[in-house]
């Protein structure tokens, strides 16, 4: 059976096709479903090697402007199958990108808000941004700190941002600690307001007057 491992729905109001669903998976294949209709549309068996991890839509940007044939293209990503762009129309492969290194984890890519560069995350620490045009990457983002699992473009401009797993782990344990310093805090004042009110029945039993029995 197939594992669905990455989908699109699409959201894009600059996006030709609204009603329809991109789904990849275990079986390495791209499947296009029409949700009007119910049923698969067209479908690439084989798209990669390995499973498909990662799937990315061209979605555009309001301060951006593209050729309508852009928001045709998407992104597919698979572990030692480098990325791929692909056109909805055809459903064909239309350039790879293979500079980067994707042995084991699943990194992930995004498309520009021009639409001129794609980046991605790469296991050396790096993040790679390639001229959408070319194979070669034009630029190699360094001195990160571990796997670069995810990357984003600034809606507005061309800036790039990634996101490492020493970045995630440190977001995680620093949130993990945050509660903790909260659950201790509460718990403490439990404990006083405890002891208070311990204080204050022990208080009002002895001032209860004594019934004396003639």
């Amino acid at each position: 059976p197939l594992e669905v491992l990455s989908f699109i729905i699409s959201t894009n109001l600059y996006f030709w096709h609204p009603d329809i669903v991109l789904v990849c998976g275990s079986d390495r294949s791209i499947q296009v479903f029409d949700m009007n209709k119910g049923t698969v549309a067209s479908e690439a068996p084989d798209a990669h090697s390995r499973a498909i991890h990662c799937i990315t839509q061209n979605k555009g940007s309001a301060f951006s402007s593209q050729a309508p044939d852009s928001y045709n293209l998407f992104l597919t990503s698979a572990v030692t199958d480098g990325m791929k762009i692909w056109d909805l129309r055809t459903l064909r492969c239309v350039r790879r990108y293979e500079n980067h290194v994707n042995r084991c984890q699943p990194c992930s890519s995004a498309v520009s808000p021009c639409g001129r560069f794609i980046a991605t995350g790469s296991e050396d620490n790096c993040a790679y941004v390639y001229d959408i045009r070319s194979s070669n990457y034009l630029h190699r983002l360094q001195n990160h700190s571990d796997t670069v699992l995810n990357v984003a473009f600034n809606p507005a401009t061309p800036q790039q941002g990634s996101l490492c797993n020493h970045a995630i782990y440190s977001a995680i344990s620093t949130i993990l600690y945050k509660i903790l310093e909260v659950l201790f805090i509460s718990l403490h004042y439990a404990m006083k307001i405890r002891n208070r009110c311990s204080i204050f029945l022990k208080h009002v039993n002895s001032c209860k007057p004594k019934v004396q029995i003639l």
